[in-house]
């Protein structure tokens, strides 16, 4: 094969490869049109589409506008008021500053732009097909830029080709306005799709911008954050578990008010609800983090989407306990029926009035004879408004257990069902977790060891769970070619067959792993012990039990979930009950 001559691309054919690494699809073209605006100090931007973008693209704004005497040169590619040096890409304050929108936008679609600039008499006008700029003329127009892109890929069949649906390009055109329009809540939105109104914005606070992104059904289950941490300020909206969902379309990240994805902030957000939601569920979160320009680089991707840190260890920190911090601060109890979140009162960090503060350990085993009075029921507080101190939350009156299962209380007149598997999981766990961080599990001796024959499968898996298992409080030796010597358990599991709690243990740990990929060994081990040694469903409790459950509930760090993501209690509100019975409300 004979060598090739290296030669220059033609003009046109250079544009278009150009265009491709920053025009993908509709939204793409929406949003670089979008961000000059922005940049321009617009303060109503409108955007209108039809056919998911293809056939038009409409962005208009009454934004500075563009001098009539620098049009043409804005459609030259690298041209750019954004940045003058290579040294100012480490401080970018704009949205736009690569000087490539226009003419990649111009090189693959038949675009007309209309400006009139503060500083001009009149308006101007130009047009672009395909990389072909006409002369500049005038044009009537009021101060700001419209820019109409039509016929999207007219001239790449191969990249119209790939487009979605007109539905799914629309859908995306909208997540993309919606993240802009978080960016800049002082600004006024509005999206037009064949001219149906999609979207309208008007300038608002970042909280309200953020509900109003989220929907109707999820804003009353958010928590305003803000907090400052060694390197990331981080501030917005938190749903509460409850308002989890089974994909990560309802996670919005902002970058120093740049909309980005960011695997680094996803994992954070992630970390923070650990155990607080079911494994295969999703918080809803939007977040702006605020960092120093030199830690974070804008210029990584070709269409902005995404960012570089430094200090990436910081910033993950800084944000776990940013989410972590307000998720603690508030009453995250599940609520079931057809009220609104705020239509009654939360059930508060279960307390048991009954003997005093939280006991330092739990057994429940048969029921003490001296019965303690039902706690009394303390004035009630909006739902979600986080008490001054936990322990300043109100009491829940309990009445009795249902079904062998759940314990009943009353919680100034609304009505409270705990699980008390699910409570005693978390419980023991945090327990587990807090005793190995502090000074080691306190473990039970055996009077006779107790000793295991393992499946291969079992004792491979021993031999590396060895010393997890010792730091939880399960020493183990060998004790022949197949078989373990355990000679003592956690002291919390001294009720339960010490092999049988053994071999579950191992049991889930075998067979749990993808479930639970992202923890640690003792961790997990951890959950296992505490799934297995906890109250069951089934088991009858007498009052003190009860009431020494919910005292430990009370102190537990996080009680409204077990470590599945599972609520620990559900709360009905009273006027669904009252609705329930035909009553008036």
């Amino acid at each position: 094969m004979g060598a090739s001559v290296i030669t220059v691309l033609p003009r046109d054919a250079a544009e278009r490869i150009a265009a491709g690494e920053v025009i993908e699809r509709p939204a793409s073209v929406v949003k670089e049109l979008v961000e000059n605006s922005l940049d321009a100090g617009a303060r109503r931007i409108t955007v209108e589409i039809e056919d998911g973008g293809r056939r038009l693209i409409r962005v208009a704004d009454d934004g500075e506008g563009i001098p009539a005497a620098e049009l043409a040169v804005a459609f030259e590619r690298f041209a750019t008021s954004k940045i003058r040096t290579a040294e100012d890409l480490r401080r970018v304050h704009t949205y736009g500053f690569r000087g490539e929108a226009l003419p990649s936008i111009g090189a693959v679609a038949r675009v007309e732009v209309v400006t009139r600039a503060r500083t001009d008499d009149a308006g101007s006008r130009i047009t672009v097909t395909g990389g072909v700029r006409s002369d500049v003329t005038a044009a009537a127009g009021g101060y700001g830029t419209t820019v109409t892109v039509r016929d999207l890929f007219f001239n790449t069949p191969a990249r119209r080709a790939f487009q979605r649906s007109p539905a799914r390009e629309t859908a995306v055109v909208a997540e993309t306005v919606e993240a802009l329009a978080l960016a800049a809540p002082a600004v006024a939105f509005r999206l037009l799709d064949a001219g149906r109104e999609v979207l309208w914005a008007p300038a608002e606070p970042f909280s309200a911008r953020a509900r109003r992104i989220l929907g109707t059904a999820l804003a009353p289950y958010t928590l305003e954050l803000h907090a400052a941490g060694r390197t990331a300020e981080t501030s917005g909206l938190v749903g509460t578990p409850q308002a989890a969902q089974r994909r990560r379309s309802q996670q919005w990240f902002l970058v120093n008010g740049r909309p980005v994805r960011s695997a680094l902030l996803a994992r954070a957000l992630s970390t923070a609800f650990h155990t607080l939601i079911p494994d295969d569920q999703h918080p809803v979160a939007v977040l702006d983090v605020r960092l120093p320009p030199d830690v974070v680089d804008v210029n990584v991707h070709p269409r902005k989407a995404e960012v570089r840190f430094a200090r990436d260890g910081e910033i993950f920190d800084d944000v776990v306990r940013a989410v972590r911090g307000v998720l603690r601060g508030t009453p995250l109890v599940h609520v079931v029926g057809s009220s609104a979140p705020e239509a009654g009162p939360p059930v508060p960090r279960p307390t048991a009035s009954a003997g005093g503060p939280g006991t330092a350990s739990l057994a429940l085993g048969p029921a003490s004879a001296d019965r303690a009075d039902p706690p009394h029921v303390a004035e009630p507080q909006p739902l979600w408004m986080p008490a001054a101190r936990a322990d300043e939350w109100p009491e829940i009156r309990l009445i009795g257990q249902l079904a062998l299962t759940y314990l009943v209380g009353d919680a100034g007149g609304d009505l409270v069902l705990i699980d008390q598997h699910a409570a005693h999981e978390r419980i023991l766990y945090e327990r587990l977790l807090e005793q190995r961080d502090a000074h080691g599990v306190r473990a039970q001796g055996l009077v006779v060891p107790a000793v295991l024959d393992l499946h291969p499968a079992e004792l491979a898996l021993w031999q590396e769970l060895a010393p997890a298992l010792a730091a939880l409080g399960f020493p183990t030796e060998p004790f022949g070619p197949s078989a373990v010597r355990l000679t003592a358990v956690p002291a919390i599991s001294a009720s339960r067959a010490p092999d049988d709690l053994l071999r579950a243990c191992l049991h889930d740990l075998g067979t749990d792993g993808a479930r639970h990929a992202g923890r640690d060994l003792e961790e997990r081990l951890a959950i296992a012990t505490a799934c297995h040694t906890a109250v069951r469903a089934g088991d009858r409790l007498g009052l003190d039990e009860m009431t020494a459950l919910l005292r430990a509930l009370s102190h537990a760090r996080d009680p409204f979930s077990c470590f599945h993501g599972r609520p620990t209690m559900v709360r009905v509100p009273r006027r669904d009950l009252e609705r329930w019975f035909y009553r008036r409300i």
